[in-house]
């Protein structure tokens, strides 16, 4: 299966001229993502599991995760990566300000082990949607 991607433009401002740079972004085109009941019929068929089992697995799997990480802990699933908070607080003048009251996590960040990485460039086919587009109508410019 292949994995879309568009080209994006962007800007670097950053030196004494700007400097137009073009970069690869996902695009997901697919109509919904993978659901735990795909997952679990998966997992039932390359392991020992029953469907149900997997099914219940993944249900409580965020539950799990999330009182790991509440007590703050890094959670690392072996083969996948590992899950972490990624936290800010309001800025203060003083060190002493920077209180637990003023503190927040922003998001949860995952970050894949190289296992898994290595699994995914194993099966991934690139395919850049602007390219097969730009063909397209190439080709309709030609025949016109």
């Amino acid at each position: 299966m292949a994995m879309n991607y568009v080209v994006r433009k962007k800007v670097d401002k950053s030196g004494d001229k700007e400097v137009v740079r073009y970069y690869a972004a996902s695009k997901v085109v697919q109509p919904e993502p993978v659901s735990n009941e795909e997952i679990a019929r998966r997992l039932a068929e390359v392991s020992s599991l029953q469907a149900g089992d997997a099914y219940s697995v993944l249900v409580q799997l965020p539950d799990v995760i999330a009182d790991f990480l509440a007590s703050g802990r890094t959670v690392n699933i072996k083969g996948l990566g590992n899950f972490f908070p990624a936290m800010t607080s309001e800025p203060v003048e003083r060190i002493e300000d920077c209180t637990a009251d003023k503190v927040r996590i922003t998001r949860i960040c995952f970050r894949a082990s190289k296992e898994f990485m290595a699994r995914i460039y194993r099966y991934l086919d690139l395919f850049s949607m602007q390219v097969h587009d730009l063909k397209k109508e190439l080709k309709k410019q030609k025949k016109a």
